[in-house]
């Protein structure tokens, strides 16, 4: 039997729970302390020499812009022509079409393998993160090209240091394999095969449908990277990606006046250059952070969103095992000038958010981005923002009418 084939029927196990008399197990640096070498086994390496894929793999990291950035190479190629599988926080996506929901940002090698075998792509783009790199979760992939967002503080409580966390994403980029870089102080990275995007290279890109100065970023390493890829001229692409319409819960305007914007922003960096967009416009900012997840953040994310909110509504956001209380004081100690209100009910946060908005106000709701539930102690409470928002809308203008 093909190997493809062992790969579809399940013959190929990872989990050493699913082991039994018949199947092989695929040893990674993740499970390989969960066996011994009595069980017949296969490596990544010896897998993927084995299934002969023709389809590209192009890996994304970064602290902030993975998404983006991974559906922006994945428009311009499937307007190329191409088969394009995506995979990241959004779940994994066939031909811009989403086909399985979101699990892991980056799943086991076997699942991302199952995806190339069956759904056929030329280019298989997906999300790598840094607890990816470090567990070993890409061991093996043959990669085309390889994509660097941006750096700052997230996963502490992971990586213990940022120091730590730097090395991991950095540890990605040491190999020869083409590669696409945001210019961005102190990183290192093998510079053999490497385009590096600085502020001249975004000024090539004149127009776009999303908002924020760091979505040129975004859009100009895609752009970098299918032009390496595929060879095509930058300014056909550049006239291609000029119509991305963009991810949804990345920078989405939910309505357009007067603004309401809903992101994913759950760092200090990535809430502050999401602020920093509609400069023109009083900000009031809905916002939380999770539970369980490095607390030594939530200060300098209230520190960000005071720079440039002018009303702040703390909010739950997923608050898992941890006390939801905590949680919305540690955010609050960050916050020195701005006045804040907190409703620990997000339903209730984003209907008193709505409520304030008047002429030359704009809405920001952030954390969550498209996430469809709040993470409450093993519990998955069905939720999203865009949703919420809209209902509220509704029942305005039912009630205006």
């Amino acid at each position: 039997m093909r190997i493809d084939q062992l790969i579809l029927n399940g013959t190929i196990v990872e989990d050493s729970r699913c082991f039994e008399s018949g199947k092989i197990f695929l040893k990674t640096p993740y499970n390989q302390h969960y066996v011994d070498d009595s069980i017949p086994f296969i490596t990544p390496q010896q897998l993927i020499k084995e299934l002969h894929l023709p389809t590209k793999f192009v890996g994304i990291t970064g602290t902030n812009g993975k998404t983006t950035t991974a559906f922006a190479i994945s428009y311009l190629l499937h307007h190329l022509g191409y088969n394009v599988g995506t995979q990241g926080t959004l779940g994994f996506y066939y031909n811009l079409e989403p086909k399985e929901p979101p699990s892991l940002t980056t799943p086991t090698l076997l699942t991302t393998l199952k995806r190339a075998v069956k759904y056929p792509s030329d280019f298989f783009v997906m999300e790598v993160s840094s607890h990816a790199i470090a567990q070993g979760r890409a061991e093996g992939i043959p990669w085309a090209m390889k994509v660097f967002t941006s750096f700052s503080q997230d996963h502490l409580d992971y990586h213990h240091t940022l120091e730590e966390y730097k090395k991991v994403k950095e540890s990605f980029f040491q190999d020869d394999t083409p590669k696409v870089i945001r210019q961005t102080p102190d990183f290192h990275f093998n510079p053999t095969n490497a385009v590096v995007v600085d502020e001249e290279v975004v000024k090539e890109l004149k127009e776009m449908k999303m908002i924020g100065d760091f979505n040129r970023y975004n859009l100009m390493l895609a752009v970098e990277a299918v032009h390496t890829l595929t060879g095509v001229d930058k300014k056909i692409l550049l006239e291609i990606v000029a119509q991305f319409p963009g991810v949804e819960g990345r920078t989405e305007v939910v309505q357009k006046e007067p603004p309401i914007i809903i992101d994913f922003a759950h760092t200090p960096d990535g809430i502050e250059k999401v602020l920093q967009t509609l400069p023109d416009r009083k900000k009031v900012v809905v916002i939380g952070a999770g539970g369980n997840r490095d607390r030594t953040k939530r200060p300098l994310m209230g520190e960000a969103v005071d720079r440039y909110a002018d009303f702040i509504i703390l909010t739950n956001d997923n608050p898992r095992c941890e006390n939801p209380s905590q949680i919305l004081t540690d955010l609050s100690r960050g916050i020195k000038k701005t006045p804040y209100i907190v409703i620990p009910d997000r339903k209730k946060a984003i209907e008193y958010g709505v409520s304030l908005l008047g002429e030359g106000r704009a809405l920001y709701i952030l954390g969550k981005g498209a996430e469809r539930y709040i993470e409450l102690c093993g519990e998955k409470i069905p939720f999203q923002d865009r949703q919420v928002v809209e209902e509220i809308l509704r029942k305005k203008r039912k009630g205006e009418r």
